[in-house]
């Protein structure tokens, strides 16, 4: 099949998954109201930093693996090592951590959960794609997206509680990854090859990997601290207006990545075989579409944007309808952050990513409690977009020096 039907069909899927979420954070508010919607926004967030630590980076340099340099198994063992390592570590902060009721830190467990099984799912999936199978991961997040949806929403229509909904939405995800991904990726990886399991290979690729692990972990923790300001400083209500407003913009950030998943191979071998040209050319159309994208969704934010947020969230969200703008771009140049990170990965240069997180990191860090206690849920816009600007910035002046230097 050829690689731009596939690549649509990925996108199609990573949409119907994202899709599910935020429908649900959206029932949730018309089912229950804006305390459960905090709470399922504040477990994806706070959970996010430690799925983040299980995904470890590791796709992007799996599909960039043109080589073979680590087998499948090997990827597969490391995504598991780190899964486990992430619900020990997020079990420690959580009993540690104050400000947390039961209710939430319950929440953010399952959600961690749910998380999880999906990275175990993405690395057989990677593995699909170097068999030239990436239309599988669409399939995948398809039945995913709908099954989890449907899962969650029964369960809480039937008995009105969170935390068993959510159960039931990971034991979903489980089933689904056991009897499709798993099935699928068996039939191209074969069992011997499955057995060949090499531990110090695994350790050897976290030690490679371990600056993309900084660069996943770092912008959620990024994402993380604005809205844990709001949650601290304005309440958990103020964090539900908050996040219900970002929430439609989470489809640039899973359209993006899932455009950039198909070319990052692409990428990597125009890099490899010095085909400047061409990898000019992947990065205008990423870049592009990516910047073209977030024009269109501002465009309809001023069109349309009032009466949907109305129809979806009620009359209650109007006072905050500015705000859209402001979340539309800063989750814009977030995309393009995704952008930068395929980018750097395929040439080779990962501690650059890292550095580029580190820069966003630090800008959340020394400006969210300051612009929320100021401005409100407004301040925590201007950070995000403050924090993912420069980040693309670093990335940019890296990539130039790179392809300065490779040109001479």
């Amino acid at each position: 099949m050829d690689y731009r039907r596939q690549a649509a069909i990925n996108s199609i899927g990573s949409i119907v998954l994202m899709f599910g979420q935020w429908l649900i954070s959206v029932l949730i508010v018309r089912m229950s109201g804006y305390e459960d919607a905090g709470i399922f926004s504040l477990a994806m967030t706070v959970s996010n930093v430690f799925s983040f630590f299980a995904n470890y980076g590791l796709r992007n340099y799996q599909i960039s693996d043109v080589n073979g340099r680590y087998s499948q198994s090997q990827y597969l063992l490391a995504r598991m090592m780190t899964a486990f390592v992430s619900v020990v570590a997020c079990g420690g902060y959580l009993a540690v951590a104050g400000g947390y009721s039961a209710a939430e830190r319950w929440a953010i467990l399952l959600y961690l959960l749910y998380s999880n099984v999906n990275v175990i799912s993405d690395t057989l999936l990677g593995a699909l794609q170097l068999h030239d199978r990436l239309y599988i991961n669409g399939y995948s997040n398809t039945i995913r997206g709908t099954v989890c949806f449907l899962a969650f929403v029964g369960t809480y229509l039937l008995v009105q509680n969170l935390l068993v909904s959510m159960g039931v939405m990971a034991l979903a995800t489980l089933l689904l990854t056991i009897f499709y991904d798993w099935r699928s990726f068996c039939r191209v990886e074969t069992m011997e090859r499955w057995k060949a399991v090499d531990f110090r290979a695994s350790l050897r690729l976290l030690k490679v990997c371990f600056a993309l692990m900084l660069s996943n972990i770092f912008p959620v923790i990024t994402t993380a601290l604005p809205r844990r300001s709001i949650q601290k400083l304005a309440g958990t209500e103020q964090l539900g207006y908050f996040s219900s407003i970002f929430t439609p913009t989470v489809l640039i950030t899973t359209l993006v990545p899932a455009i950039i998943i198909a070319l990052v191979p692409k990428m990597a071998k125009a890099w490899n075989e010095k085909k400047r040209q061409e990898l000019l050319s992947l990065v205008g159309q990423t870049y592009g579409f990516t910047i073209g994208f977030v024009v269109l969704a501002e465009l309809a934010a001023l069109v349309a944007g009032r009466f949907v947020m109305k129809l979806v969230f009620g009359p209650e969200i109007l006072q905050y309808y500015g705000l859209l703008y402001w979340a539309i771009l800063a989750t814009g140049i977030n995309a393009l952050t995704s952008c930068g990170n395929g980018l750097l990965i395929a040439v080779g240069s990962n501690q650059a990513v890292a550095a580029g997180a580190v820069g966003a990191l630090a800008v959340t860090a020394a400006l969210s409690d300051v612009l929320v206690r100021r401005q409100g849920i407004q301040g925590a816009a201007y950070v995000l977009t403050a924090a993912y600007l420069l980040q693309v910035v670093v990335q940019a002046v890296v990539f130039v020096r790179k392809i300065v230097r490779n040109g001479r």
